[in-house]
């Protein structure tokens, strides 16, 4: 089943990333003492400078991580370590993240990485400078991928019932293959939608004769567009092309079948997003129909219905 990454936004998701921490710190990990109603929470739930991003797969909940943009009431980081004396004084936008659980069932999918990769995302659009983190040395080497370092030693702390190493990233020195795709080939605004998907190979990206409300950017990977009732392949799409954009152009429904030919990363464009992206970068508007009429190109000439197009 895809994986789909993006940031809680009901009050049913939230309690559901509560339960999840019970599971896997209470019961799986046992860090914490199990509690009377089987969820793990703190008054940093509580604050409007708190996300939290979830990972779901077959709509069930196996992976999230919150995020606390700095404020007056402080970040939950700074109660295992004094972080600030390795910011500078001036122009710092920070933020931690913690609370970081994964079902051990799950934990071979790369889930982990990619919730990691979607706070950057957060971080990036929201101009945040800096990003602290009280890491398991488990995940130690995962944070450092994408650019975080540590800024103490090893050291114990009773409340989270094991040791941990405090690391930071500062934002330019992230290291994020997304962050840079995204910026060549301009989408860089899209990085606001925070969604994700992540399909296996033979997953069904698109159905045809299925209503879509949203495009995906391939990250990363191989789909082949197929056609609806023979099968046969129509065209092979990879890294930084769209599908299902046609769908969303046309308000209708899906005309062919998109299957993920390898493991495949892509990134949501939420319908609203994409046209009002549309509407505002006619130079990408222009790259993008050229992308389409020469993937349309390759279909009529593949297809055998003409025999030249120029």
């Amino acid at each position: 089943m895809p994986i789909r990454l993006n940031i809680a936004t009901d009050p049913v998701q939230i309690d559901s990333i509560l339960k999840l921490r019970y599971d896997v710190f209470c019961l799986q990990e046992k860090l914490f003492q199990p509690t009377t109603d089987q969820r793990v929470v703190d008054r940093f739930d509580t604050l409007s400078t708190t996300r939290n991003i979830l990972a779901t797969r077959d709509d069930r909940i196996v992976g999230a991580l919150r995020i606390n943009v700095d404020s007056s009431a402080g970040v939950p980081a700074d109660d295992y370590y004094d972080f600030r004396q390795h910011l500078p004084k001036e122009n710092v936008n920070m933020m931690s993240v913690g609370m970081f659980c994964v079902r051990e069932a799950q934990r071979s999918l790369g889930i982990a990485l990619h919730l990691i990769s979607l706070s950057a995302y957060f971080a990036v659009s929201n101009d945040i400078t800096h990003v602290i983190a009280p890491t398991n040395p488990a995940i130690g080497k995962l944070l450092g991928r994408v650019g975080f370092k540590p800024v103490g030693d090893l050291r114990y702390d009773p409340h989270l019932g094991g040791n941990f190493i405090p690391m930071m990233l500062d934002m330019r020195d992230l290291a994020d293959s997304f962050l840079t795709f995204a910026k060549r080939t301009q989408l860089y605004n899209f990085l606001q939608s925070y969604e994700y998907m992540l399909f296996n190979a033979g997953e069904t990206v698109l159905q045809a004769g299925v209503k879509g409300n949203s495009a995906f950017v391939i990250i990363e990977g191989e789909a082949e567009v197929r056609h609806a009732e023979s099968g046969a392949v129509l065209a092979v799409l990879g890294e930084g092309q769209v599908l299902g954009e046609l769908a969303l152009l046309t308000d209708d429904t899906q005309s062919v079948d998109v299957i993920a030919r390898s493991h495949l990363q892509t990134m949501v464009l939420p319908k609203d997003t994409f046209l009002n992206h549309l509407r505002t970068d006619p130079d990408h508007t222009l790259q993008m129909l050229h992308s389409y009429a020469h993937r349309m190109k390759t279909v009529l000439l593949g297809s055998g219905f003409v025999a030249n197009l120029s």
